[in-house]
Formats: C-alpha cells, sequence, structure tokens
C-alpha cells in the first residue's frame, strides 16, 4: 500500500509528518488530509487562513488543500 506524508504549512512555517500514513490511493489520501485539517481547525486561536496542507506520495505531489477552502465538519444529531 502506498506511503503519503502530510505537511501542514503557511508562508512563514511547514510542519511534516515523518513517518506517513499508508493509505490504498490518492482519493483516500485527500479524505485523510480533509480530516486532519477539520480537527487542526477546532483549535482556538488561528483563523488558519493561508494555511495548506499537503500530500506527498514519495517525491509526487498529491494534493495541496487551502484550509479555508474546506467545510467544517457538521456534527451529526
Amino acid at each position: 500500500m502506498p506511503r503519503y506524508h502530510f505537511a501542514v504549512l503557511n508562508t512563514s512555517s511547514r510542519h511534516e509528518d515523518q513517518e506517513g500514513t499508508e493509505l490504498p490511493d490518492d482519493a483516500a489520501a485527500r479524505e485523510y488530509a480533509i480530516r486532519v485539517i477539520r480537527e487542526l481547525r477546532r483549535g482556538e486561536g488561528d483563523t488558519w487562513k493561508g494555511w495548506l496542507l499537503e500530500v506527498t506520495q514519495d517525491e509526487r505531489l498529491v494534493w495541496q488543500l487551502p484550509f479555508e477552502a474546506i467545510e467544517p465538519d457538521v456534527p451529526s444529531r
């Protein structure tokens, strides 16, 4: 199974996942990235404007997802 790496970045910092996560394909990596963004956005104090979550597999850039483009998680009833 392919191993994907995730990096949270903005204009002044970059925080990379060193271990990566095994996922079946690019679509699964995108869904995982969306969950990560939603979880991070639950934190207090950051606006997240200008932040991206970058997904790579080996040397290939798979996705760059802007935080502000991802809808917040809607709690289930």
